[in-house]
């Protein structure tokens, strides 16, 4: 994702912004409107990739401080439901303080993660019902998981997205490379460092994983997004099956 532009006609005042401490994404989201332009950018493209509006049920798997949810409210106003799932308290405690409200609602899960909750559960479930997701985003969440991992909770999102929803996500994602590597040598001329910092994977083996665990590629855009992650659409398989077996 290139630095996402000023957005001088935002009143950034209209909602609170976390501090600069607690924004996830690099550098480029520590100007609050660079900050707030991003989290409305994403939610124009859930709007036109995965069909989001203020009747559907929003699913922000790895919320941080709720950057798309301060998108949501500058662009929408609200959704029928967002709710934001994430593992570290200091961000989802802050969001769940100054963004709640009756469309709004945040929940902190004990999760297992090695680089962001290495003391957690291990379990692949995500707080929601079978078939109650119109629309999952997990943005730079698979880019800090293992094979494993990716197959376990893909199978969760599989399980929890509507019939006709939708999953928009990103991932570190390259032609003809080893199947998954944790922090490559000279991968995007970045330093990775520290316990799942990037993982990246082939493509074939990626889509592979989400195919076995249910899922279907609607879309694929190459290394679109931060640090050159690329972009998923994904649907329920079965869905797709349905809609291919009709004459």
């Amino acid at each position: 994702m290139t630095d996402a532009p000023a957005a001088p006609e935002l009143d950034l005042s209209i909602v609170p912004l976390p501090p600069y401490r607690l924004r996830m994404g690099g550098a480029h989201f520590k100007r609050d409107a660079d900050f707030v332009a991003a989290g409305v950018r994403d939610v124009k493209l859930l709007r036109q990739r995965a069909g989001l509006g203020r009747r559907k049920r929003l699913l922000d798997w790895g919320c941080g401080a709720g950057r798309l949810a301060i998108g949501v409210k500058h662009l929408l106003g609200h959704v029928a439901d967002y709710h934001g799932v994430d593992v570290q308290p200091e961000l989802l405690n802050w969001a769940k303080d100054h963004l709640s409200d009756e469309h709004t609602r945040f929940t902190l899960v004990d999760q297992h993660n090695a680089r962001y909750n290495p003391d957690g559960q291990a379990t692949y479930d995500i707080p929601a019902e079978p078939g109650s997701v119109d629309v999952l985003y997990s943005y730079s969440v698979f880019s800090h998981m293992l094979a494993d991992d990716v197959a376990g909770y893909a199978r969760t999102i599989a399980r929890i997205l509507a019939p006709e929803g939708r999953a928009l996500m990103t991932a570190f994602v390259e032609e003809d490379v080893p199947d998954c590597v944790e922090n490559p040598t000279d991968y995007l001329k970045l330093d990775w460092k520290g316990a799942l910092h990037c993982v990246r994977f082939d493509r074939r083996y990626f889509e592979g994983l989400v195919w076995d665990a249910g899922l279907a590629v609607e879309e694929f855009v190459h290394g679109r997004e931060t640090d050159g992650q690329s972009m998923y659409v994904l649907s329920r398989r079965d869905s797709r099956d349905s809609r291919d077996e009709q004459p």
